[in-house]
């Protein structure tokens, strides 16, 4: 699958293989010395049995029929209404038939453009990754390449996530010679590493994510579904909203009438800026005028915009269609709110200066600000009702702590957390109300909270995210990324890392989506 928004995908399904003869346990094999462990791992799971002699034969070249039977026998299919593979060479009650009819309905294996399938022949290194990548569905791009596999090369797309599991390291010259006929003992090896994690080796450039995409944008903003497994990118490069499957890997584009800066989810739709000229300090509120685009985010469909009387600079959104804007021109500014449906300005609040950041509470009866462009910087939050701002509020701090301009309120809506890794607390007591609650050891720049297992992660545009205690906002371990990172995302068990990368070979810096899948 591949799509003119991707820059590069690589998405891989999987499967299994086996070979028969009388069991024979790995310390009675008289000639196996390298691989000793892995070939007496799948010795005891009865993968392999070895030859009526007591020999192994490591060092032979595998035959593709004798792959195919130690995957078959490994994921123990035991189908017998299986359609016949069609290869000229395999006919029903030869050797193997059944488990090479199986491998070929699940999509393990294919046979050669003559139609034959070669069951004696040798097994390539790309051949073996194609048909373990395929078996294990294994994915995952790796970054670093090598030197003797060129991203147009047939065999890239299985060769990329072997590497990016750690299952193969390649040769010490950086090369991974695809087209060299692999031995019983190296299969044995590749195939051990995918069942136990044990046997793989150490790679200090393979990390602790799973790098799957590479994207060409410029990422603008980024929300997510919060029943799918979806994540809606803003893209600056094309002005457009992606929605963007990462289980499928199926995008949806809505091209938007405006140039777009800003946007938020809420209740199926999604609301993005669309700005009609550059933001100014001498763009004076009077004079101000902007638009709010409104997409249906299940069928990803342009529905309408509406135009405001303000610049709009951050947005936010809540269940009932109501937008909250804040101004990026002309210093001394209102918050407002319209009805995203109707248009009709519903409350016009003074406070804020220009290019304040907003941030909706859970509860979606106020909303958090932080300056940007006033020193000290400083937190209000201004109340809602029916749609409708209330004066706001000061923090009862007013320089007493750092603050960067990152604003961020967990599900729970319990604390406010600020870039600068100071927390304060989010209460419906205004006595309590954005009061210190406590510090991290270190600022960042963008957060994720994985709320019910107590835990959050924080990256400071570096290539590793650093993992808290919610409880305690004590550090406890730390991922290593691939590309620096710029948003962190927690969805649906799963730590997603949006970061800049630069492939080997590629002078464009591309967004890559590296993931840790938890569960």
């Amino acid at each position: 699958m591949k799509k003119p928004f991707f820059y590069f995908l690589m998405v891989i399904m999987m499967v299994s293989i086996i070979q028969p003869a009388a069991p024979v346990k790995a310390a009675s094999f008289t000639d196996v010395k390298g691989f000793k462990d892995e070939i007496g791992y799948l010795t005891d799971l009865g993968i392999i049995r070895g030859f009526p002699d007591g020999t192994f034969r490591p060092d032979n070249s595998i035959t593709r029929l004798q792959a195919v039977l130690m995957l078959m026998r490994e994921m123990k299919v035991e189908e017998t209404d299986i359609p016949d593979p069609g290869f000229n060479d395999v006919k029903p009650g030869s050797a193997g038939y059944q488990e090479i009819a199986a491998a070929s309905h699940l999509g393990i294996i294919s046979g050669f453009s003559d139609g034959s399938f070669r069951p004696g022949g040798t097994l390539t290194r790309a051949q073996m990754a194609k048909i373990l990548v395929n078996a294990y569905q294994l994915y995952g791009i790796y970054p670093y390449g090598f030197t003797d596999v060129s991203e147009n090369y047939w065999g890239t797309e299985f060769i990329s996530p072997l590497a990016a599991n750690n299952i193969t390291v390649g040769f010490d010259d950086g090369s991974f010679k695809p087209d060299l006929a692999i031995t019983r003992a190296q299969f044995s090896a590749f195939m051990s590493r995918i069942l136990e994690p044990e046997f793989r080796p150490y790679n200090p450039l393979v990390k602790d994510t799973i790098l799957e995409m590479l994207f060409e944008m410029k990422l603008l903003d980024y929300d997510v579904h919060p029943t799918k497994p979806i994540i809606y990118f803003l893209d600056g490069v094309d002005n457009v909203v992606v929605a963007f499957n990462y289980e499928t890997y199926e995008d949806h584009i809505v091209k938007l009438p405006l140039p777009a800066e800003k946007m938020d989810y809420a209740n199926g739709k999604l609301y993005v800026t669309q700005l009609k000229r550059a933001h100014s300090s001498y763009w004076w509120e009077e004079e101000q005028e902007g638009a709010v685009a409104v997409v249906d985010a299940e069928s990803m469909k342009y529905l309408h915009s509406i135009n405001v009387a303000t610049d709009p600079f951050d947005i936010a959104a809540d269940d009932e269609g109501n937008v909250f804007l804040t101004s990026g021109s002309g210093q001394h500014v209102n918050i407002k709110s319209y009805n995203s449906t109707t248009g009709e300005m519903l409350s016009d609040v003074r406070g804020p200066y220009e290019k304040s950041y907003i941030e909706m509470h859970p509860s979606q009866d106020r909303v958090y600000l932080i300056d940007t462009t006033v020193s000290p910087r400083d937190l209000e939050v201004y109340p809602i009702s029916d749609g409708k701002l209330s004066a706001g509020k000061d923090s009862p701090y007013h320089g007493d702590y750092p603050l960067t301009t990152d604003l961020t309120i967990p599900e729970d809506g319990g604390y406010i957390f600020n870039g600068s890794g100071n927390v304060f607390y989010s209460s419906m007591t205004p006595s309590a109300d954005m009061t210190f609650a406590g510090k991290l050891d270190r600022g960042y720049t963008s957060i994720a909270f994985d709320v019910p297992n107590k835990e959050f992660y924080t990256s400071n545009k570096n290539t590793f995210v650093q993992a808290y205690n919610y409880d305690t906002f004590r550090p406890s371990y730390q991922l290593e990324t691939y590309g620096n990172v710029q948003k962190l995302i927690y969805h649906h068990d799963a730590l997603i890392s949006l970061t800049e990368f630069k492939p080997k070979g590629t002078p464009k810096t591309l967004i890559g989506m590296e993931t840790i899948y938890f569960k």
